[in-house]
């Protein structure tokens, strides 16, 4: 019975929590019930299917089983083992790259922490960059939207001059020839309507000479003013239609603010791991140098040896792996250089030219610490706070505009016209003219209606139909990427875990492996026969055991680093660990 009322309390709060969260369907008002139904729908089944399960809304601590090894091994044996092997076997040991492109052996190394790369990153990474300019311009689009609505103003200057030849007249000689002259200035201003009317107001002067004349007078003045309304009834009527462009720009305005919020998660993760794969570059620079140190020793030892009971043929072996690792090196000695190269491309500074030769490694350790997360949380805050459900949800809005649009071009267009306009006329002035006007002793009515419809009506049917199979494709996609993002968040997590256990794993590896090296060691000091067998078999494999085995714990660490960051892109929430602001 608690289960149950747990549950159901559950329910009720992440029903309101999620109905509010709906926010760009409901931004300009219109948004159908069966649309936000849908989203809701999908964000509950998500994570009722949380709730149900035993546990799914406890805050958990990542952890790892005690290995064996580290079981048998007491304190002063670690840290014994920790001075000859593992990340404080190197303090202090210089990174050696080799020859850089220039041709310099003298090695440039600037060190960045981790907040340092991420804030020169958000500064300055192009691709950032051009994803911030991307708000700007949909800014511009939604005043280009907006202008639709603003008065115009137009005005018209005709001039004629007219020679008209005409036949003889009753009397003979005399010409019935007419000459003509008009000027006429029409000026107004015109608007459009969110009712999707269109308002115009508009006066114009004329002034006509012409010789012969039919009235008292050859030369007058005539002035007008005319307000007219023209106004769809029927279709491309309402400001649902006539604002939907605004609609449809503020949308993507706001689609472009979260691609740039996505952009920015996106960044920041890339730097964190390009951070932690520098890192461990840099320490299989280290591993493999120290490897080949060894390997080249022990090499020597066989040569000094070559005289008693060392055969040529082991002496070569021997040689054959001083190269092999030698080679190894010059292998790693370029991913760090290329790794080096990669973070410099994402922080884009002035002060680290990509183009330079200087090598920048880490100043920042990875960190052996347990973590902790509750997956109902997580799978929550994602839901509200991935950049790409907010556009998916921005989708919808869109194509819902989009079918209202259609289907009111469904309906006939039946427009309405009416006007009305006043005259006025003087024969000296053309102020005058004007001045009659106030006197409204001449007034013009127009009021007219006209229908059109396509008969039967195909074309526009046929696009109400696409626009409601689209709408009804942009929920199918939100919950498409509303399940990727459960399914990313849950890959993340389980990174976490995997990843905070392979540590473990991995150091309690190179423990062992350490500890047989230093077996052997042991052996070598009490005064073991120092054969060919015992110095190429058996002591360099344990040499080339404990590097394999360091770098392991070390890729181990690293991921964990990764996993992390990962984790907090797959909520949606990166870039506020490291209280970045979303600003264009």
């Amino acid at each position: 019975m608690m289960k149950m009322t747990t549950r159901v309390l559950l329910a009720a709060a992440l029903g309101m929590q999620l109905t509010a969260c709906v926010g760009p369907l409901d931004q300009y008002g219109g948004a159908d019930a069966s649309l936000r139904n849908a989203v809701v729908v999908e964000h509950r089944k998500h994570l009722l299917a949380l709730a149900d399960e035993e546990g799914g809304g406890v805050v958990i601590e990542v952890q790892r089983d005690t290995s064996d090894v580290e079981e048998r091994l007491d304190q002063e044996r670690v840290d014994e083992l920790n001075e000859i092997s593992g990340a404080s076997a190197y303090v202090g040991v210089k990174v050696e790259p080799g020859v850089d492109l220039a041709g310099q052996d003298d090695l440039k190394v600037v060190r960045v922490s981790l907040d340092e790369a991420i804030a020169m990153a958000v500064a300055g990474n192009l691709d950032l960059e051009v994803a911030r300019l991307t708000p700007k311009i949909a800014e511009q689009q939604v005043i280009q939207a907006e202008a639709a609505f603003d008065s115009v103003f137009f005005a018209d200057l005709d001039w004629q001059k007219l020679d008209t030849p005409q036949p003889d007249g009753v009397t003979p000689g005399l010409s019935n020839d007419i000459q003509q002259e008009n000027i006429s200035l029409n000026t107004g201003v015109r608007k459009l309507l969110t009712t999707g009317g269109t308002l115009q107001v508009e006066t114009t002067i004329d002034n006509q000479e012409r010789t012969p004349s039919f009235f008292n007078v050859n030369d007058f003045y005539d002035a007008d003013l005319l307000a007219s309304l023209n106004q769809p009834l029927l279709r491309n009527f309402g400001s649902e239609v006539t604002t939907s462009q605004i609609v449809l720009a503020k949308n993507a305005e706001e689609d472009a603010d979260e691609q740039l919020r996505q952009a920015m998660n996106e960044l920041v993760n890339n730097v964190e791991a390009a951070y932690w794969n520098l890192d461990l570059a840099r320490r299989q620079v280290l591993i493999q140098q120290r490897l080949l140190d060894r390997t080249i020793a022990e090499r020597d030892r066989l040569e000094d040896r070559a005289d008693f009971d060392v055969s040529p043929v082991r002496i070569t072996e021997a040689n054959s792996r001083v190269e092999l690792r030698r080679s190894d090196l010059i292998r790693v000695r370029a991913a760090v250089r290329e790794a080096s190269d990669q973070l410099k491309r994402l922080i884009n500074s002035e002060e680290l030219a990509l183009a330079d030769e200087t090598l920048v490694l880490p100043n920042d350790a990875p960190v052996d610490a347990a973590i902790s997360f509750s997956l109902l949380d997580s799978v929550t805050t994602a839901l509200e706070r991935r950049p790409e459900l907010a556009r998916s949800l921005l989708a919808i809005s869109d194509a819902e505009v989009r079918q209202r649009l259609a289907d009111n071009a469904v309906l006939p267009q039946l427009d309405l016209t009416a006007a009305i306009g006043l005259n006025g006329i003087d024969e000296d002035e053309w102020i005058d003219a004007y001045g009659d006007l106030a006197d409204g002793d001449y007034i013009d009515y127009i009021l007219g209606l006209s229908f059109e419809q396509p008969i039967g009506n195909r074309s526009a049917k046929a696009l109400a139909g696409q626009r409601a199979f689209e709408r009804n494709q942009a929920v199918v996609a939100y919950r498409r990427d509303a399940q990727d993002v459960v399914l990313e968040v849950k890959n993340a997590l389980r990174d976490v875990l995997t990843n905070y256990e392979l540590v473990g794993a991995t150091r309690a590896a190179r423990w062992a492996a350490a500890d047989s090296l230093r077996s052997i060691n042991v052996q070598e000091e009490v005064g073991v026969a120092l054969t060919d067998e015992f110095l190429l078999d058996l002591k360099l494999n344990a040499q080339e055991r404990l590097a394999d085995a360091e770098f392991q714990e070390a890729q181990a660490l690293a991921n964990y680093m990764i996993a992390i960051a990962e984790m907090e892109r797959a909520k949606g929430v990166l870039i506020d660990r490291y209280g970045i602001e979303v600003t264009d």
